[in-house]
């Protein structure tokens, strides 16, 4: 093949998404290259797609990994820049335009990546290459240089607008009106094209000011947040007005956008508002939402589908956040509609053709619907239909339509255990882990590979490890997995995790609700054998670390033929997607009664309290006690069915790995766990080895955005390696701002460290 063969066979893979074939073919290509100096345009084509290759891979993996991806589109598009430089005429323009395009692109995905700190950077490197590409654009003659003007105005006002929604206070009204400046030149230019394409790009700038002006009246408050949303409402009135000038499916499109976004306005407006100003606003906002949704009928093919999603999803938050406003008779109602569209929404995107798509579409609907669920439960106390949806939530996420009194009784105590954000609230969790591991988790090292970083400071993010779910087989309980089983009389089921060579393990990382505990921190995170010597990280103070989790996600390396005919884990691509989806249970403890375990530590006690044999200890999940009594309720008759099943059926014995790993022994009661849970197929490449603990583990997540706090042990400053608690707090206040610590003041002496031989 020639070389321009293969660029072409490599541009057709690219848009069939075959990212890692179209890079083979792309430098097969380049190799292909004989005169270096005379095929610049081919050499200039080959290092764009390879730009936009590595650009692609960037934006589907997750922050750390990313990082190299952009480095090689970077580099790529940095090519094509110094090849179109030596290109002729108007086609050298055009070329240096687009490379200048590329990489303002990447530097703007990593600044949307990164956090606020670290985004400031990357912004302003966005912002210099798209006024770059202005200055070429302007350098090309005719509506081809105005269209490409305006193409490089619009993507600096998105830079400062994206820059704005990131930044606090500071700088905020001055990046915002920077945003604006560059739309309204954007503007001016658009009115000097000719017809439809006129009226399009027109549009196209209105809805952007008009996103500019709602942002910013979300970010201030009183006269100035009320004078932003009218204007924000005046520009997406005028992007419906030229949106109805445009013909056909153009027009459709461009009116449904504009209704959404006027939609979204009074719908953030209601939020802010009270009283029947609220449900003015609400009404306002249904009835625009309803009319996009009219639109959206009208559309063809699967975006037809997209946008229909997209406007009931809508339509149910303004449901739902009047429900929750609402008194009396009205709430009951308003849940109902909330409800209804969210369910409707469920059914349009089982429609969606792309597997990925639709199973996180599905994630977020069943969210929400879940909280209208759970919000009318607290308001009417009753408790039923909330649990009964996220019963038939786990029952289709892992068990299909297979039924029975086994996967029934499974299902109630996942259902009772799976602790989703909506019932954690703003309960603080902690995870206590040695000085060590703690530097490593927020990249303070000794060997730095960051050469931008100041050479005495140690913190590196080059050397950032994520938080690790370690492997069930070395916790601290022996018998880990084992209780559940001794209660149901299966101690000697040859389920695999028991097997010596086994096909699966559980892996999990721990928390508790027990913060700055003293016990905690004397079992765990020590180092150097001295007790309170480590850090107790708190998660969720603001109710923010978990997001939309997936009760499957716990079970995807559970296949379909390993695991007894139980539902096939969806084949996806989840390149990008960290395991911040895995859902949080809480563990429920085992006693065997004996005449020194009084009954009242026990909540549930089997086959009854008259004839006590083993004991269950489940604490509330906030204050809610009659919901905790209905998960109580419903825990005791799971657990009495599964003990009463006169024989487990051999192809569905392993169904139990579902549950067992969400008990523990009562011996282990003051820990008041909490734990992410994946069982995951032995030889996986997700399953990473640590060559210093000679163990496997699965990463978890980056926690340097998601923990809240680091309160150091009493005696940290005592673990070793001359460790001092202000140069930590010092460190952490300049690199990781948002991250509170502190010392605890637990009363404790250290014990002398161990000694090497």
């Amino acid at each position: 093949m020639s070389v321009q063969d293969l660029i072409d066979a490599a541009v057709e893979l690219f848009k069939n998404k075959k990212i890692d074939e179209a890079i083979e073919t792309l430098n097969e290509a380049l190799d292909g290259i004989e005169d270096k100096d005379s095929q610049i345009q081919q050499q200039n084509d080959i290092q764009f797609w390879l730009g936009r290759c590595y650009f692609e891979q960037a934006i589907k993996t997750k922050r750390k990994d990313s990082k190299q991806f952009f480095g090689q589109a970077v580099k790529h598009f940095q090519q094509k820049l110094v090849l179109a430089k030596q290109l002729e005429g108007e086609n050298g323009i055009q070329e240096q335009y687009n490379a200048q395009f590329g990489l303002g692109r990447c530097y703007l995905e990593q600044a949307r990546k990164a956090k606020e700190k670290n985004s400031k950077q990357f912004f302003e490197q966005a912002v210099k290459h798209f006024q770059q590409r202005l200055v070429l654009a302007k350098q090309l003659e005719g509506k081809n240089g105005i269209q490409k003007q305006i193409n490089a105005l619009s993507w600096l006002g998105r830079c400062y607008l994206e820059q704005a929604m990131k930044a606090e206070e500071e700088g905020l009204e001055q990046l915002f009106d920077q945003a604006v400046k560059y739309h309204k030149q954007q503007l001016v230019l658009a009115k000097q094209l000719e017809g439809e394409n006129s009226i399009r790009q027109q549009s196209n700038v209105q809805s952007w000011l008009g996103r500019c002006y709602l942002e910013q009246a979300i970010k201030t408050e009183g006269k100035d947040s009320k004078q932003n949303f009218n204007q924000a409402v005046k520009h997406h009135k005028l992007q419906l007005v030229l949106a109805k000038q445009l013909e056909g499916e153009n027009s459709i499109q461009e009116q449904n956008n504009a209704q959404h976004w006027l939609g979204r306005c009074y719908f953030v407006q209601a939020l802010k508002a009270k009283g029947k100003g609220a449900k003015q606003m609400f009404d306002q906002a249904v009835e625009h939402l309803y009319e996009q949704l009219t639109l959206a009928k009208k559309l063809e093919g699967e975006n037809s589908i997209q946008e229909q999603i997209n406007a009931q999803s809508w339509l149910g938050s303004c449901y739902l956040e009047q429900a929750l406003k609402a008194e009396g008779k009205d709430t009951e109602q308003l849940f109902g509609q909330a409800i209804e569209y969210y369910q409707t929404q469920l059914g349009l995107i089982k429609q969606l053709t792309d597997k990925q798509t639709r199973l996180r579409q599905q994630n977020n609907a069943q969210f929400w619907l879940g909280r209208c669920y759970f919000e009318q439960a607290i308001i009417q106390k009753k408790w039923e239909r909330y649990f009964e949806w996220k019963k038939q939530k786990i029952q289709g996420d892992l068990f299909e339509t297979k039924k029975g009194d086994l996967i029934n009784a499974i299902t109630t105590i996942l259902a009772v255990l799976n602790i989703p954000p909506m019932e954690l609230g703003a309960i603080p969790l902690a995870h206590y882990t040695s000085p060590s591991v703690c530097e490593r988790l927020f990249g303070i090292v000794s060997d730095k590979t960051n050469d931008e970083a100041d050479n005495n400071d140690p913190v590196d993010n080059n050397n950032v490890s994520p938080m690790r779910i370690g492997s069930s087989t070395y916790m601290n309980d022996p018998t880990e997995g084992e209780g559940l089983l001794e209660l149901l009389n299966l101690q000697d089921l040859e389920l695999e995790n028991k097997a010596d060579s086994p096909v699966h393990n559980a892996f999990f990382t721990c928390f508790s609700s027990r913060v700055n505990d003293l016990n905690q921190f004397r079992l765990y995170g020590k180092e150097n054998g001295v007790e309170a010597s480590g850090c107790c990280l708190v998660f969720n103070k603001s109710g923010d670390w978990l997001k939309e989790p997936d009760v499957s996600a716990s079970f995807g390396g559970v296949t379909n033929k390993q695991n007894g005919g139980l539902k096939e884990p969806a084949e996806v691509d989840v390149a990008g997607l960290e395991d911040e989806n895995l859902p949080l249970y809480q563990v429920a403890y085992i006693a065997y009664y004996d005449e020194y375990i009084a009954k009242e530590k026990c909540t549930i006690w089997l086959p009854d309290a008259r004839r006590p044999k083993f004991g269950i200890r489940l604490k509330p999940v906030g204050k809610n006690l009659k919901w905790h009594k209905f998960r109580i309720k419903e825990l005791k008759a799971a657990l009495w069915k599964l003990m009463n099943l006169s024989k487990i059926k051999d192809e569905d014995k392993k169904a139990l790995e579902y549950i067992r790993y969400l008990f523990k022994d009562f011996a282990f009661r003051d820990e008041e766990e909490f734990r992410l849970l994946k069982i995951e197929q032995i030889g996986s490449d997700n399953i990473k080895y640590c060559q210093t603990t000679k163990s496997v583990y699965l990463p978890y997540a980056d926690i340097r955005d998601i923990v809240d706090e680091v309160i150091l042990g009493t005696n940290y400053e005592k673990s070793g390696k001359e460790r001092k608690a202000e140069a930590f707090q010092h460190l952490m206040r300049k690199h990781y701002p948002n991250v509170k610590v502190s010392r605890s003041s637990l009363p404790i002496n250290a014990n002398p460290p161990i000694k090497k031989d």
